[in-house]
């Protein structure tokens, strides 16, 4: 298996086709990448994997709770 990803791979995982929009994708979502000469972004195939299965043997979801700091009460039940 190659040590990068494929332009294939890259347009697949980002769903974008221009590279430009490959790159801000990978930057949105934290990927660590090189530019090469052709302008496409180099990713290590390795820090996909790490990135997308923990090693923990849990995945972990982070979950956006609502912000309930203006009615200034608590959320929990008395």
């Amino acid at each position: 298996m190659a040590l990068f990803l494929t332009r294939d791979e890259l347009v697949e995982i980002s769903d974008r086709k221009q590279r430009a929009k490959v790159a801000a994708w990978l930057t949105a979502n934290g990927y660590r990448f090189e530019i090469a000469a052709d302008g496409w972004p180099r990713v290590l195939r390795a820090a996909v994997e790490a990135k997308l299965m923990p090693t923990s043997g849990k995945r972990t979801i982070q979950r956006k709770e609502p912000d309930f700091s203006a009615y200034g009460t608590s959320t929990k039940a008395a």
